[in-house]
């Protein structure tokens, strides 16, 4: 299994100097995201950092911050772990549920399809989030630029090398966006659609909007 380790960081973009700044970059692609997220009726994963989410109907996948399970007052959204599982479900993929089940409550289907999945683990469709996505890349990061029709456009950055420490991929990413009109952005893009549909659900969630952290 590769190395699950994420370091990102997501700005929401004002201004025209986008445009500038991807001049320099090498054009990846560009296609349609729809990730539909998955949660117990009372979002009880989503509460404590955990998301689950099948993106285009090819992948299941977990993510979360080991470090921040069970904790309170982490609203720092930078690192995380993911794990992938393909849809349809292969035998191949049991593994990968093994190593879940040793951090967080989740539980391996039997017989091992996706319809027993969700039902052994008590899961249902919380939202579903649909975005455009034009990447692009340079010597350190992968850079996605995300467009929402609800929500605006928002640049995050992924570092390449995950042996990086958080303090010089921090430093980097200063250096990067430092002629850019950004706004650092801790949540996700799950926390913005739930802040619209289900508040009550939203503010018990881990990673809240920085303008929300005093209510």
């Amino acid at each position: 299994m590769n190395s699950p380790v994420e370091m990102e960081k997501k700005f929401q973009v004002h201004g025209e100097g986008l445009k500038h700044f991807l001049k320099s970059k090498n054009f990846v692609s560009s296609k349609v995201i729809v990730d539909e997220y998955l949660d117990t009726p009372d979002g009880l994963f989503y509460q404590d950092g955990i998301f689950i989410r099948v993106r285009n109907g090819k992948s299941l996948d977990f993510k979360f911050n080991p470090n921040h399970l069970g904790a309170k007052g982490v609203n720092e959204h930078i690192v995380c772990h993911e794990y992938n599982v393909a849809l349809p479900f292969d035998v191949s993929s049991c593994h990968v549920f093994e190593t879940l089940q040793k951090m967080i409550q989740i539980k391996c289907p039997n017989p091992y399809t996706y319809d027993e999945f969700l039902k052994v683990n008590n899961l249902q469709t919380l939202l579903i989030l649909n975005k455009n996505r034009t990447t692009y890349g340079d010597d350190i990061f992968i850079i996605s630029v995300d467009e929402f029709a609800d929500f605006g456009v928002f640049l995050e950055l992924e570092v390449k090398n995950n042996n990086m420490s958080q303090e010089t991929f921090l430093q980097k990413v200063e250096e990067a966006t430092k002629d850019l009109t950004v706004k650092a952005f801790n949540s996700g893009y799950i926390e913005l659609r739930l802040r619209q549909i289900n508040e009550p659900l939203y503010l018990k969630g881990k990673y809240l909007i920085d303008l929300d952290m005093a209510v």
